[in-house]
């Protein structure tokens, strides 16, 4: 098939060529449109984070995603929530490159953490709750009286609980809702409508407050505990991912120099 043919003009290009250079254009247009669309994909994992957090701890990562976002608009959270147990695992395991949880009891040697806060559980019930009419702190046997929405017994916030009833020879609290606090609005409409007691942490407050609910006062029932950032010793963080680690250090830092607030009123 010729691509050019003589003319009393000169040469000329054939209806082969033309069709061969229309073609052409198309396969240029299209392979240079394949290496963007291949370096687009290439720079949005690039900016894509892979973050564990406890239904306690999601609103820091969230603080800390909203923070960032501003001088990286095109950065990605790939955000895993499960319990502490769960986020051990699956940074052991590469799904996660960092999590934020409290400090487990024994931190798996493959890892290593680096402390971000010192926060506290309370107990919590719903306004008006005959709990709070007592002139004295509660004792563990007037808290045995009612009904508790709590999460699982692996679940350190559980533990230190069990172990207050415990010390004061009570029997463990009667869990009527088990539930892994994933949601708080849920746990805590619960808690608003019910005698049924809770518990809360230092991030979920501001919710808790929007149901009304307040902190029962009760002898040594006041819980602290540290929230930490575990990562794999092996390996190092993207640039990103260390990015994130340095914000979510600086606004722990925010978090725990606030003036401290009272008790729920």
């Amino acid at each position: 098939m010729p691509l050019f043919e003589r003319s009393p003009k000169g040469m000329q290009l054939t209806r082969y060529r033309i069709e061969f250079e229309r073609n052409a254009v198309n396969l240029r247009a299209a392979y240079e449109d394949t290496l963007c669309k291949m370096a687009e994909l290439h720079s949005a994992e690039l900016a894509k984070i892979r973050i564990g957090a406890t239904p306690a701890t999601e609103p820091l990562v969230n603080r800390t995603f909203l923070a960032l976002l501003k001088r990286r608009p095109a950065l990605r959270l790939d955000l895993n929530v499960q319990l502490s147990d769960a986020l051990m695992q699956a940074l052991l395991q590469g799904e996660i490159d960092l999590a934020v949880a409290p400090m487990p009891v024994k931190l798996p040697e493959d890892l290593a953490a680096v402390r971000l806060l010192r926060e506290s559980i309370e107990i919590v019930c719903r306004s008006g709750h005959p709990l709070m009419a007592l002139e004295k702190p509660a004792t563990p046997e007037q808290l045995s009286d009612y009904t508790w929405i709590l999460p699982g017994q692996s679940v350190s916030a559980r533990q230190q609980i069990d172990a207050h009833f415990e010390r004061h020879g009570v029997d463990e609290p009667i869990v009527q809702v088990q539930s892994n606090y994933s949601s708080p609005v849920g746990v805590f409409s619960l808690i608003a409508n019910t005698d049924m007691l809770g518990i809360c942490s230092t991030q979920h407050r501001p919710v808790a407050e929007q149901y009304r609910l307040q902190a029962v006062k009760a002898s040594r029932a006041d819980w602290p505990r540290e929230i930490a950032c575990p990562v794999r010793k092996i390996g190092p963080l993207s640039p990103l991912t260390s990015t994130f680690k340095e914000q979510l250090l600086q606004e722990s830092a925010r978090i725990e120099t606030k003036p401290k607030r009272a008790k729920f009123t």
